[in-house]
């Protein structure tokens, strides 16, 4: 049998906590190990079966010559015990800690990093690396008040490392989707530390999102950094060290991320004694996992929700994401160019039958650039924008504007124009039954007006490196089932994914879409600080998107965590929103069984 360094690790760790025959087979089958590898484990370990069973702890695993963490401690009954809280990471491993560097880790970002500013669990803006901050009259000037922090490896945090951070990402060599986050206007706002305690950084107009883009930044190490010959593959990637609650102790490639309680975290120490994230693409496996204990906590889309509504021992927490789920257009692709050919495609659409289907009856129908719940539904134009009433299910009336476009139907039903088939890609990623079956249910509502789509699913990361590739080849790329553009909960600016100036490698534009009033629209946006002067430019940006069709609206997703209820920290009446990076990790525990 092929070398596995799992079967090892297994072993070793088996050993060293006296494992039963029960708890090695659970174990190997979150590692995925073949039967064959089973049973080389159970034969290295001799152990009989025990009962009760010991829990297992998959976070444990220590690498080669590692010595393992000690057993916690036994605790009264009364109290909880930290104890180690599994999650899954369903995104793949990119092994990038670095919170400035595109496609970094997001658990790593949560748990290791902190930032100057975030949110809480409401929306309301809340004090981290910056214990205050305050504005000049002008409103041009905004100076950070800085906590006193340490690294985790005891460097104390001070104003050096926030510029060094802001200075990383203006730096053209590094592979960063930050810099409009440190823009207005097109031009770097400026930064200064006139001591170790304070931040001062003034731009040239008024910056409405500003506050929010700060809380996007990760705040990273200069002491570390600073002499590094190439940040985006440094070392640190895999051994970063954060001002977070937790610092990473282990991170085994693909399979999982390691994390420790950082007991002198400035904001007082975590409940838990540690997080382990596990890779794990599918669903399907991480909900078996879930179901055996092994895990704590896992994204469920709505296909898998019923099956936990009436489970004593688990919390389903929905909510609804923040934007739509888009059919989203390459606007590099030589057809989908044409506006008419994207109405053509938005007309052979039935929405509601494809929301119904995927969702369960779950899902709401999107008829605006936000969703219909949260904090950025007071930017719809429900008024004016209604992408059903605009481009209503009609397949004669697609039929009809394909025809007068030059495109009609070949001897195979597909529609030819001067020899080019109307053929496209329609890619999504993997981990999702609902994105697949949007992929069916678009190839056949889209093939009965002579369209034809050739579905594809791919690991994230795969999909990632070719957003983030300006060369990629849009005829491989035509189109997706995903969430793009959107922005980022809290405030509505899609500059980074929207704005013409924002296309790879400088943002998140990355199916090429151009329009001028769009543009203008994006950055008058930015600059409008007048709360609601703000809504009525976003209401005219509503109206832009919905005749410009750089992405057509299916339905806003009710997705949902599914958490053990073993868990403690984590509210049972959370808001609609993201919770599970606005629920503080370090008030999250593991009780005691």
């Amino acid at each position: 049998m092929k070398y596995d360094p799992r079967v090892e690790a297994l072993i070793r760790e088996a050993t060293v906590r006296r494992y039963d025959r029960r708890t090695i087979l659970r174990r190997a089958a979150l590692l995925g190990l073949s039967a064959p590898a089973v049973a080389m484990v159970l034969a290295a370990c001799r152990r009989e079966e025990a009962a009760p069973a010991q829990t297992p702890v998959p976070a444990q695993t220590p690498a080669p010559g590692q010595t393992p963490a000690p057993a916690a401690s036994p605790t009264p009954a009364a109290e909880v015990t930290g104890g180690i809280v599994n999650v899954i990471n369903t995104l793949g491993d990119k092994q990038i800690s670095n919170p400035i560097l595109t496609g970094n880790d997001y658990w790593c970002f949560w748990l290791t990093f902190s930032r100057l500013v975030k949110y809480d669990d409401h929306g309301n803006l809340i004090p981290e690396l910056a214990e205050s901050w305050d504005y000049s009259p002008d409103g041009l000037t905004l100076t950070f008040h800085l906590v006193e922090a340490t690294w985790h490896d005891g460097t104390p945090f001070t104003a050096d490392d926030v510029i060094f951070t802001f200075e990383k990402i203006k730096d053209e060599k590094t592979q960063t989707t930050l810099g409009s986050r440190l823009q207005v206007g097109g031009e770097w706002v400026t930064w200064s530390a006139p001591d170790p305690r304070t931040v001062v950084i003034t731009t040239k107009e008024p910056f409405a999102p500003f506050l929010f883009s700060i809380s996007q930044i990760g705040i990273i190490p200069k002491h570390l950094l600073e002499n590094s010959s190439d940040i985006n593959t440094d070392p640190f990637n895999t051994k970063p060290i954060g001002t977070g609650p937790f610092k990473v102790v282990e991170w085994n490639p693909d399979q999982w991320i390691r994390f420790e309680r950082f007991d002198n975290y400035f904001k007082g120490r975590p409940a838990a004694d540690g997080w382990t994230a596990f890779f794990m693409a599918d669903t399907n496996a991480g909900a078996a996992a879930l179901e055996r204990g092994e895990v704590d906590m896992m994204f469920v889309p709505p296909e898998m929700q019923p099956r936990y509504e009436n489970d004593p021992n688990v919390m389903l927490l929905n909510y609804v994401y923040y934007t739509p789920i888009t059919l989203a257009f390459n606007h590099k692709h030589p057809i989908l160019k044409d506006l008419n050919v994207r109405k053509a495609i938005a007309h052979a659409i039935d929405k509601k039958s494809l929301t119904d289907t995927v969702t369960k009856g779950r899902g709401l129908l999107a008829e605006n650039q936000y969703a219909v719940t949260g904090p950025l539904d007071k930017y719809n134009d429900y008024d004016n924008v209604n992408y059903s009433k605009e481009y209503p299910y009609n397949p004669e009336l697609a039929k009809k504007i394909l025809d007068d476009a030059g495109w009609t139907p070949g001897p195979d039903g597909i529609r030819r124009k001067d020899g080019q088939r109307m053929s496209f890609t329609l890619l999504t990623y993997s981990g999702f039954d609902e994105y697949k079956n949007d992929q069916v249910i678009l190839q056949q509502m889209l093939g009965a007006v002579g369209i034809e789509i050739v579905p594809q699913v791919l690991e994230y990361t795969t999909l990632e490196s070719m957003w983030y590739n300006p060369n990629d080849d849009p005829m491989g790329r035509a189109m997706e089932v995903q969430e793009w553009p959107h922005p980022f909960e809290q405030d509505p600016d899609v500059y980074n994914e929207l704005h013409s100036a924002s296309h790879p490698p400088n943002g998140d534009n990355y199916m090429y879409f151009k329009d001028d009033e769009v543009d203008r629209l994006i950055a008058l946006g930015r600059t409008t600080v007048d709360e609601q002067e703000r809504i009525k430019v976003y209401h005219q940006l509503d109206q832009a998107r919905l005749k410009t069709l750089p992405a057509l609206p299916l339905y806003c997703a009710v997705d949902g965590w599914i958490v053990r209820r073993v868990i403690g920290g984590v509210p049972e009446d959370t808001p609609s929103i993201r919770w599970y990076h606005r629920a503080f990790p370090e008030k999250i525990y593991k009780k005691q069984q």
